[in-house]
C-alpha cells in the first residue's frame, strides 16, 4: 500500500513540474524577444542587401508592396490586366520573361485569402547570375511593421526603399 502511495505522489510531482516547465517555456522574457527582434531585423537586412544586388533584363523584375489597408484581389486584378499588356512588348523574350514573372507575381498572391496585419510585399522576376544564367527568384513576407504606402514596378531591379524604411528605429526618445 506505501509503495502505490509513493508512486501517486511521484506522479503527481511529475506532472506540477511539467507544467510550470511548460508555463516557463511559453513565457518569454525581455532578452529573448529582443534577440528574436534583432534576429529577424539581421535578416531583412541581410535580404535587402541581396536584393539591390539582383540585376535583370529589360522589365523582368517585379516590385509589390501592398499595403495593410488595400485589398489582394485588387491587385491580382491589376496583374492580370498587366499580363494582357505584356502581350504588345516587341521583343518576344523580353515578353516571355514579364509575363513570366507577372504570373508568378499571381500565384504568389493566390497563397494570401486577405492582406496580412502589416501589409505584404513581393518580389518576384528573372535575375541575371553572375556566371552568366538566370534565375526566377520568387519572395514573398509580411512585415513586422505596417506598412503604409502601395506600390508596383515592373523594372530591371527591385525597389527596397519601403524594406530600408523598415529598419529605421520610429522610438522616440525626451528628456
Amino acid at each position: 500500500m506505501q509503495l502505490i502511495s509513493k508512486k501517486i505522489t511521484f506522479i503527481k510531482i511529475y506532472i506540477k513540474s511539467k507544467q510550470i516547465d511548460f508555463i516557463i517555456q511559453s513565457m518569454k522574457t525581455d532578452e529573448e524577444e529582443e534577440y528574436e527582434k534583432s534576429l529577424e531585423m539581421f535578416r531583412l537586412k541581410k535580404l535587402i542587401q541581396d536584393l539591390d544586388q539582383m540585376h535583370g533584363l529589360g522589365t523582368s523584375m517585379i516590385t509589390l508592396i501592398i499595403n495593410y489597408k488595400d485589398q489582394i484581389s485588387q491587385f491580382s486584378k491589376m496583374l492580370t490586366e498587366e499580363v494582357g499588356k505584356a502581350t504588345n512588348i516587341k521583343s518576344r523574350v523580353t515578353r516571355q520573361h514579364v509575363t513570366d514573372a507577372l504570373t508568378s507575381t499571381i500565384e504568389k498572391l493566390r497563397l494570401y485569402n486577405k492582406t496580412p496585419t502589416n501589409g505584404l510585399i513581393i518580389y518576384c522576376g528573372l535575375v541575371q547570375l553572375p556566371t552568366g544564367g538566370e534565375k526566377m527568384i520568387k519572395i514573398d513576407l509580411e512585415p513586422f511593421k505596417p506598412i503604409n504606402t502601395s506600390l508596383y514596378r515592373c523594372d530591371n531591379i527591385f525597389h527596397t526603399d519601403e524594406l530600408k524604411a523598415l529598419l529605421t528605429d520610429n522610438d522616440k526618445f525626451a528628456f
